[in-house]
């Protein structure tokens, strides 16, 4: 659920960028990552200029729980997350 709550953010956000990814793949794609990984993931969205959006949930203290993230090829996705495992929750 928490997934869908950074989706729904980035769509506010970044509209052109849903609605683009909403027309062409509209791939989805949900994975497992400590704090610590999803800190690195993040250095390099910015590092390469991509578009993302953080989620951090009120009932536990803002934290951390879900980042959305606009849609790549399959080498820039590959290149940031192929070491994370898909989530089957």
């Amino acid at each position: 659920m928490q997934s869908a709550h950074a989706l729904a953010d980035f769509a506010v956000k970044f509209e052109n960028e849903f609605k683009q990814w909403q027309m062409g793949s509209n791939y989805l794609c949900c994975l497992e990552a400590s704090d610590l990984k999803i800190d690195k993931i993040i250095y390099k969205l910015n590092m390469f200029g991509i578009k993302y959006q953080e989620f951090f949930e009120p009932d536990i203290g803002n934290q951390r729980t879900a980042i959305a993230v606009e849609a790549l090829s399959r080498k820039q996705h590959s290149k940031l997350f192929n070491k994370l495992k898909l989530t089957l929750s």
